[in-house]
Order: C-alpha cells, then structure tokens, then sequence
C-alpha cells in the first residue's frame, strides 16, 4: 500500500462492498435472536513496501509479537489478494494481503488494541494505510 490514490480506492471500494468503514458509533447494538451483540472488526494489511514484500516469516513474527498478545481470546487471519485500477499507471494492480478479523465488545479498549496493532503493521512494514472496517453483529460461541 505505497500508493495513495491507491490506499484512497481500495478504501472507498471496501466500504461500498462492506458497509461502513471506521470506529463504530454510539448506534444501537442489533437485537440478536440468537448470541450476543458484538463488534466484529477486519483490518487490511497489505503485504508489499517499498523494495520488497513482507515475507510469510516476517508476518508470523509480527503477529506473535503485535496481534496474539492483544487479542488473546482469539482472531482469524485469511490470506487475500487486492486489486484496484491505477490511474497513474493505467493498469490493474494487484498486492497480496492478510485479512484480520477479531469479534469484541466495542469498547475504547478494544478499539485502543485494534489501533495499535494498525500502527505497528504501518511502522514495521513502511505502510501508508491499513485500512480497518467495523460492524455490529450477532454472534453465537
């Protein structure tokens, strides 16, 4: 994510196909029939910088120092691929990626946890953005 035009599309894409992109607000918690109302977040981490890639050793290292330590009820990581048109460039780009996703309550510490971990992938891997998404959900253990 070096790009930000780039970062700017990828983002406004995400939150066309994903609903609303940021910090949950102060709306209501959806009413569950069935589990409790939680925050589900999924951060983007995209895996090149400047003159490389972030290597399959680096991102394990990264989430055992960074991710399981914050998030140590649980969290899924999915492995993507983006894409998005460049203007500058006039072609299709594509960047592979790792996908966070983490069900909490909400609260300010759990967002100050998500933020970190967004800085420290930013800091550590020269990124300009990571781009977070949050939904009210209903979820059931």
């Amino acid at each position: 994510m070096g790009n930000p035009m780039k970062d700017a599309a990828l983002i406004l894409a995400c939150a066309a196909l994903c609903g609303c992109a940021g910090i949950p607000g102060p709306g209501p918690a959806p009413a569950c029939q069935v589990g409790q109302p939680m925050v589900e977040t999924t951060l983007y981490l995209g895996l090149l910088r400047p003159g490389g890639s972030v290597s399959r050793y680096d991102f394990a290292r990264f989430v055992e120092a960074e991710v399981a330590p914050r998030w140590q009820e649980g969290f899924t990581i999915l492995e993507g691929q983006g894409v998005w048109r460049s203007e500058q460039r006039g072609v299709t780009e594509r960047e592979p990626s790792r996908v966070l996703i983490r069900l909490h309550d909400g609260g300010a510490e759990s967002s100050a946890e998500v933020e970190a971990i967004r800085g420290a992938y930013i800091d550590a891997f020269q990124q300009d953005a990571v781009l977070r998404t949050d939904h009210h959900t209903c979820a059931s253990f």
